[in-house]
């Protein structure tokens, strides 16, 4: 073989080990590389989010933020928030329970591991734990009466979204478990929203495409369709504007109690996302300015795009950012530190579970998934 033919296959090598691949009738293949570039960089593109928006968030509510851009928060050591720990948690959780752990299991890891920086309907939760109530009485209406309207679940999901890629109903199915163990109200169908688009996106960049068919999966009358509906109509109509239909969100929806509310944050999200047109710092910048739980949309926005973009994709100062993760909140035997690296990598070990669990093969570097249907209501 001549150098000439030789570099070339090599340059072939590297290009399939990289990307998503075509499957046959009724699956979907993807390498193993081109997996763990996507899910590290919705884990990166997340810590970055998560604590630029920490010191928004409630800031803007009455009327947006002006400003057209951000600066990104780029710290020595992502620390533990309530957007990243619970899912590290249930990191743990699977892998010591795998990928269907009891309630009962669940509840015991909450007592050990989740007793500072959780709030509303978690703390709540936690609480009636330590009252012998078990998921998914604990967020019961009548126990934990914030959980029907609060944001909660919705923040705290996207990990089984990482965990499903091309698999959205399997997503959703933990998604609402997980979901349930704080909230009972629309939080549980955000997230059930969430996690079904995350599993999309290792398949498909276009968001419009990746919104509209994770709206399909619901029925029609439902509330959250009916958001997704309405904030996409407002984007078709005032597709310049986002502070326009912003508006128009704050009339429809912001009337919870409080600025932490599932409805009118999750309208906000997808509202970033048309608007934001899969790229990130605009994303980022509408997100940011749009109000209300700012750091929690940020961060669901950010970790679709990082598994749209991969991490190599990610603007540089995202990729140059610490890959360090300090366990600030967690008790309990987990460790102090992780690192964003090998959090990807341990959420890939649940995601080839999950593949075969499914009916799907890991085998030499490829993963091949079943497709599982739309509908999971």
């Amino acid at each position: 073989m001549t150098k000439k033919w030789g570099w070339l296959v090599w340059v072939f090598i590297f290009l399939v080990s990289c990307t998503v691949l075509e499957g046959g009738e009724g699956e979907r293949v993807i390498t193993a590389v081109s997996y763990n570039n996507k899910v590290h960089g919705a884990w990166q593109a997340t810590m970055v989010a998560n604590h630029t928006g920490l010191d928004l968030q409630g800031v803007y509510v009455d009327e947006p933020g002006t400003a057209d851009s951000i600066d990104l928060l780029l710290l020595d050591e992502w620390s533990t928030d309530d957007d990243t720990h619970v899912e590290w948690v249930d990191l743990h959780i699977l892998e010591t329970y795998g990928l269907e752990p009891s309630y009962e299991q669940i509840r015991d890891e909450w007592v050990l591991h989740l007793n500072n920086d959780i709030w509303v309907s978690a703390l709540r939760a936690r609480e009636l734990m330590d009252e012998g109530i078990v998921p998914p009485q604990t967020s019961d209406p009548i126990l934990n009466p914030e959980g029907v309207w609060s944001i909660g679940a919705q923040l705290q999901t996207e990990l089984f979204g990482l965990i499903a890629p091309g698999m959205p109903a399997e997503a959703a199915r933990r998604g609402r478990y997980f979901a349930r163990v704080t909230n009972s109200g629309l939080a549980v169908e955000a997230s059930a929203f969430y996690t079904a688009v995350y599993a999309r996106a290792f398949f498909e960049s276009d968001i419009p495409t990746l919104i509209a068919e994770t709206k399909a999966d619901f029925d029609p009358d439902s509330p959250i369709a009916q958001i997704v509906d309405n904030v996409s109509r407002w984007h078709e109509e005032n597709p310049d504007d986002w502070r326009a239909s912003r508006r128009l969100i704050r009339d429809a929806y912001d009337d919870d109690p409080m600025w932490w509310a599932a409805k009118v944050n999750f309208a906000t999200t997808i509202m970033a996302l048309l608007y934001g047109e899969g790229n990130f710092d605009r994303t980022m910048a509408i997100a940011s300015q749009a109000g209300w739980d700012a750091d929690n949309n940020m961060a669901t926005s950010a970790g679709l795009l990082g598994i749209i973009l991969g991490f190599d994709g990610l603007p540089q100062p995202v990729r140059d950012s610490t890959d360090i993760y300090f366990n600030q909140d967690v008790t309990g035997d987990l460790p102090q530190y992780d690192s964003v690296t090998n959090i990807a990598n341990r959420t890939q070990v649940l995601a080839e579970l999950a593949i075969v669990a499914a009916g799907g093969t890991v085998a030499d570097g490829v993963y091949t998934i079943p497709v599982d249907g739309n509908s999971f209501e």
